[in-house]
């Protein structure tokens, strides 16, 4: 609130004059729709406060009364500023309470029946590791709230149809403001949330019925360490450590410097899940070994999530999983296939291990920031290789516990790294020298930039240009003089690909295009400047560019990758990472986006989802028994998102088997298209817990 607004002058009150309130509210989304057309705005949620069930976040009229009146108080708050939207949009989508729990869903939907204000989702917040200090978060949390919401809708008189279920807040705690303490906090860090994160999504995915997802949003909290709720400068934790503190328990996928932590890359590994579920049985909803299994829309890959999760956070030791498809279909079955495999667990993907080895710096140096960006990125557990598959595929690995890994096989090679045909951000960096973050102030794209001192250079590891290679390279830059930057590939001084002509811009920001030499496979990029420069992103073309500033570079780049992630020959596909507006959502967007990391809390228009359809459309069909280690009954459950791509119907069903000490997980889901059996087999622990 306003602190002008407020009651008594606090931020957390209720208003003093509700008239001079609706006009605010009116205002801002007149601004809205304004600035971006009615018809986007249109879209938007607006979700009316934050917990108002908690003292910390709402005074109502009087800081100190129960939870029942300042919950009456919100539904004052409520109605007008429904009354102030709704007056700009009469259709707008708006919801509450936004509180600590779905316990209070009910009666606010009944508070809203009664006085015929409109609502069109019902939001609340889960923390299932509860406050600092704890040492245990299970993802079966999720499912429990979702459920308490539902029936809140419910029993409030509305349908999930008309009201929809969102959770726009949750993590392993609800204390990750910077400093608290506990293992739920160490997990926002570290790799124990990975899979935490990889259940929670999973075991809601379980429960889609037909087209229906159990809820429409599930908003992961947040997305940066760059966060407000502590007592250091602008309520920064780690500002209040100078800023240079790279882990402090705070909840964000990405530090506050813009390291990507073990979090970031589980919701990377969701993102490379098709859009086709296969059945998944006979895993463990507890402590353990779960999987879910996923196709192209195609046919032409089957990515297989696996994750090793349990409550207790701090759990060692390993486990043995056995993969086994059967069945495959004529798209696979026969081919050259590439197989790859990624992992998070405590020394891959995670770059708070190379941190503690460095013994915690709280200011690190260069050569110490480089050595925990090396791990920053979404790793393979191998290289990646080919095999020829026949009808059946099986494949055994040990996986730590408190770990995730995808396996994916597929006619063409995944990207493995930064997509080097999305934007990379320059500030987005895996070293430098003789560079600085600063605001852009670029009216194009918002955010930071990299400022490049003459003779300077930044690098970018696991950059992947595909196997079908990259010609020319679009430069966003910002430059007093003509200079030049070069780019090369692996090493400061290895192969130039191409040294590009800098035009001046006059101190304004423009785009110029760079011819290349043919450069194809995963490499660490250099890109070095012959005077100052400033660089707000990079962005590779397949084809060379007719109207090239800049001449081509000396011979082709080594084919290469770092640290073994270089791909086989094969034809590249569209890329999984990058700064697009994808990402994990849960809903009519899919589980996971088109072409983001991100999170996405309204998960609105993914394209890379878990989708459901009706027999013929490519979702999930009753089909007929399925042919793999379990034959499948008539599925009830699948993945959120969209409808899926016209499929073929009929036929074989597809079965995805996970066995865990003989047991069978859930009921198995049958899809229409699609003939692959997945089996899953774990053996006996073979480590304690601790």
């Amino acid at each position: 609130m306003p602190t002008a607004l407020g009651l008594k002058g606090s931020d957390k009150d209720a208003p003093k004059d509700y008239a001079t309130y609706k006009a605010f509210i009116q205002a801002v989304v007149q601004h809205c729709v304004d600035k971006y057309g009615a018809a986007d705005v249109g879209q938007w949620y607006w979700e009316v406060w934050n917990e108002p069930d908690y003292t910390g976040f709402w005074n109502g009229t009087n800081a100190s009364e129960a939870v029942g009146a300042k919950m009456t108080d919100y539904y004052t708050l409520y109605d007008n500023a429904v009354a102030a939207i709704t007056a700009v949009l009469p259709n707008a989508q708006v919801g509450g309470p936004a509180t600590t729990g779905p316990n209070q869903v009910s009666a606010f939907l009944q508070h809203c029946k009664t006085a015929g204000t409109r609502v069109t989702f019902a939001s609340s917040h889960v923390y299932p590791g509860g406050a600092s200090g704890s040492n245990a978060a299970n993802g079966n949390g999720l499912l429990n709230d979702n459920n308490t919401r539902v029936s809140g809708i419910t029993s409030g008189g509305y349908t999930t149809t008309t009201v929809k279920s969102f959770n726009t807040e949750w993590n392993s705690s609800y204390s990750g403001q910077g400093g608290g303490t506990g293992d739920v906090l160490i997990g926002m860090d570290n790799h124990w949330n990975a899979p935490f994160i990889l259940k929670s999504i999973k075991l809601l995915s379980d429960k889609n019925s037909g087209e229906t997802p159990p809820l429409d949003v599930a908003s992961y909290w947040v997305l940066s360490d760059v966060f407000d709720e502590s007592s250091g400068p602008s309520g920064s934790y780690i500002l209040g450590k100078g800023g240079t503190l790279p882990f402090g328990q705070v909840f964000g996928v990405m530090t506050f410097q813009g390291m990507r932590k073990a979090a970031f890359n589980a919701f990377k590994m969701l993102n490379y899940l098709g859009p086709k579920r296969l059945m998944s049985s006979g895993g463990t909803g507890n402590d353990g070994v779960d999987a879910m299994a996923t196709t192209s829309a195609n046919g032409d890959e089957v990515q297989i999530l696996v994750y090793d999760a349990y409550t207790t956070f701090n759990s060692t030791g390993t486990d043995m999983v056995t993969v086994n498809l059967s069945n495959l279909p004529a798209t696979l079955s026969g081919k050259s296939v590439f197989v790859t495999q990624f992992v998070v667990d405590q020394t891959h993907s995670n770059p708070y291990d190379v941190w503690t080895s460095q013994s915690k710096p709280t200011a690190p140096t260069e050569a110490q920031w480089q050595a925990m960006k090396a791990h920053q990125h979404l790793e393979l557990a191998q290289p990646v290789t080919k095999t020829t598959l026949g009808t059946t595929y099986t494949n055994t690995f040990t996986i730590n516990r408190q770990a995730g890994t995808l396996l994916i096989l597929g006619v063409n090679r995944p990207v493995t790294g930064r997509n080097a045909f999305v934007e990379i951000e320059g500030e987005d960096y895996d070293g430098q020298s003789g560079g600085t973050k600063e605001d852009s102030n670029d009216t194009v794209t918002v955010g930071q930039s990299l400022a490049i001192a003459a003779g300077g250079y930044a690098f970018y590891n696991v950059v992947d240009f595909s196997d079908a290679g990259a010609a020319a390279v679009q430069l966003r830059v910002n430059a007093a003089s003509a200079t030049t930057l070069t780019l090369r590939t692996d090493t400061q001084t290895g192969s130039a690909i191409g040294t590009c002509a800098i035009a001046a811009t006059s101190g304004a920001w423009a785009t110029q295009t760079c011819n290349l030499t043919q450069t194809t496979g995963v490499h660490t990029l250099y890109v070095s400047a012959a005077g100052a420069v400033r660089l707000n992103y990079l962005k590779f073309q397949q084809s060379p560019s007719s109207t090239g500033t800049g001449g081509t570079g000396g011979g082709a780049g080594g084919r290469g990758g770092t640290s073994g992630t270089g791909g086989s020959t094969g034809t590249g596909r569209g890329g999984t990472t990058g700064s697009g507006s994808g990402g994990i959502g849960s809903g009519a967007g899919g589980t996971t986006g088109a072409g983001g990391d991100g999170v996405d809390p309204a998960g609105t228009a993914g394209t890379g989802g878990i989708d459901t359809g009706t027999a013929g459309t490519g979702g999930i069909d009753p089909g007929t028994a399925g042919t793999g280690v379990t034959t499948g009954a008539a599925g009830t459950t699948g993945g959120p998102g969209a409808g899926g791509s016209t499929g073929a119907s009929g036929g074989g069903g597809c079965a995805c088997d996970v066995g865990d000490r003989g047991g069978t997980f859930g009921a198995p889901l049958m899809i229409g298209l699609g003939l692959v059996a997945v089996a899953f087999s774990r053996r006996r622990p073979r480590a304690r817990r601790r």
